[in-house]
């Protein structure tokens, strides 16, 4: 059983501390990033194509009305600047999509009811050099089945207006061909959008689901790896001590069984108390050569602050917990700090009771905030993993002016006893 127990043990024994492996895998296309190429594209349409088109629609005010058209026009305009401002103002993207969908709709509806003579039928009315950038804001900004709703009527409320007097009268077949074309371009357009909005919903999903199921995993692994100590220690001490007191005959067996069951019961409270592997004391030396050891094996120079021993000594999982989290802390700085131009060091002294890790870097730095949650290095591996023994974990740092992560740990009361 000894034999089983230890096969148990190795099946369960957490992985080395190291590098996050999601740092090897590339960024997956998300919701998020859909909508922000979307709302940039759509910004560069209509800011471009309204400046280029800019002169055709003044050509046409004189045959508008002196009031409605410039109106129209005017309004237009200043949603297509609206549309160019939700590309760096992610929040008013879509009130800026749908603002400028319905205003080109209204422009293309009243048509008739703005122009006072006739344009040229060599001219076509200035909403048909807009049909596309209303038609995409309507896929961008409306659920699918309205955007579908909207693409389909553009081009018949198009083709109704070119028949018409007021929109040129070019004929059935003329006034055909530039509604197909329309259609098949805004098409073409919602289909991509719709296509590529629910592959980001997949991926989001996805990206969820993996997260639950990884904290699901650690759970059950902390709670996989206690139950194989204590089951250990009901089979070699509680169990043994049962068969021992239920065969007491004499005075001398009632005491070795009273004696049996007294280590047992100590054994139990360790394993309530202590976590599971733990083991000798770690003093601050052994510490410090441990992590010296670690980051010295990576691409980039780490440098060791000399720091003078305290007497100070670390539990073993304390330990294991502060040589993973320093150890993730100097890959992320030799991954994302920047070049071997950078200065990174760690530094191990002794804290009061307690000991202070820092690892430190002058490199470019990051903005904690905007971590995306399915990035679990800094979160899962460095914060999460000190604050499982009693410690702290503080990451200081700001775009362009470096990054510091300062764990900390003090004995408390009961670890001290």
């Amino acid at each position: 059983m000894a034999t089983a127990a230890e096969s148990v043990r190795t099946a369960v024994e957490p992985t080395p501390f190291g590098a996050d492996p999601a740092r090897s895998v590339r960024t997956s296309i998300t919701q998020a990033s859909v909508e922000r190429a979307f709302a940039i594209l759509l910004a560069m349409a209509a800011v471009g194509l309204g400046i280029v088109d800019a002169p055709a629609v003044l050509q046409q005010l004189p045959y508008l009305h002196p009031f409605w058209g410039p109106v129209v026009a005017l309004a237009l305009a200043a949603s297509f600047v609206l549309v160019g401002v939700s590309a760096f103002v992610q929040r008013i993207a879509q009130l800026a999509q749908i603002v400028c969908a319905l205003l080109f709709l209204v422009a293309l509806v009243t048509w008739p009811v703005t122009v006072q003579d006739a344009i040229p039928d060599t001219q076509q009315p200035w909403p048909w050099w807009f049909c596309t950038v209303g038609c995409t804001a309507a896929a961008m900004g409306f659920a699918a089945w309205r955007a579908t709703v909207y693409t389909a009527l553009v081009p018949a409320v198009y083709v109704v207006v070119r028949l018409s007097p007021v929109g040129g009268d070019v004929g059935l077949v003329r006034a055909l061909l530039d509604g197909v074309y329309t259609a098949l371009l805004s098409g073409a357009v919602l289909v991509i959008a719709v296509v590529l909005r629910r592959a980001a919903t997949a991926v989001d999903t996805a990206q969820a689901t993996a997260v639950r199921r990884y904290s699901l995993a650690i759970r059950e692994h902390a709670t996989e790896v206690e139950r194989v100590q204590v089951d250990a220690i009901v089979h070699d001490s509680v169990l043994t001590t049962l068969l021992s007191a239920a065969r007491a005959d004499t005075l001398e067996a009632k005491t070795l069984a009273a004696r049996m069951a007294r280590n047992a019961i100590d054994h139990l409270e360790a394993a309530a108390s202590d976590g599971p592997g733990d083991r000798t004391p770690v003093s601050l030396a052994e510490l410090r050569t441990r992590i010296g050891d670690a980051v010295g094996a990576l691409t980039a120079p780490v440098r060791l602050v000399p720091a003078p021993d305290g007497p100070a000594r670390l539990p073993a999982a304390v330990a294991d917990a502060l040589a993973s989290a320093a150890l993730q802390a100097a890959v992320n700085s030799v991954q994302h700090a920047g070049g071997p131009d950078v200065t990174r060091w760690v530094r191990v002294e002794q804290q009061d009771d307690g000991v202070l890790v820092e690892v430190g870097d002058d490199g470019r730095g990051f903005d904690v905030a905007a971590i995306p949650a399915e990035r679990l290095g800094v979160r899962r591996s460095i914060v999460e993993r000190v604050a499982t023994v009693g410690g702290e974990a503080q990451v200081r740092t700001a775009p362009g002016e470096g990054t510091r992560v300062v764990l900390t740990w003090t004995p408390t009361t009961e670890t001290s006893a």
